[in-house]
């Protein structure tokens, strides 16, 4: 794939969980929703090396970021 559409791609993804994490609260499809947008960020980090990661974006701990309390 190419490199530029999976940076649009992460992106997108990051924008969704992120406007998920901001709510003030968040039920249990939209966290089901961000567990799913978690995983899907981590499964493209898993396979990138590096340098890639820097390049799309993915260089922060995906867990940190969403799936633990502020």
């Amino acid at each position: 794939m190419e490199m530029n559409k999976l940076k649009e791609i992460v992106e997108e993804l990051v924008y969704a969980a992120d406007e998920i994490k901001n709510q003030n609260h968040i039920d249990e499809i939209n966290y089901g929703k961000l567990l799913a947008y978690a995983e899907a960020l981590s499964v493209i980090r898993d396979i990138c090396d590096e340098d890639e990661k820097r390049a799309i974006g993915l260089m922060f701990d995906i867990d940190e970021r969403y799936l633990c309390g502020d």
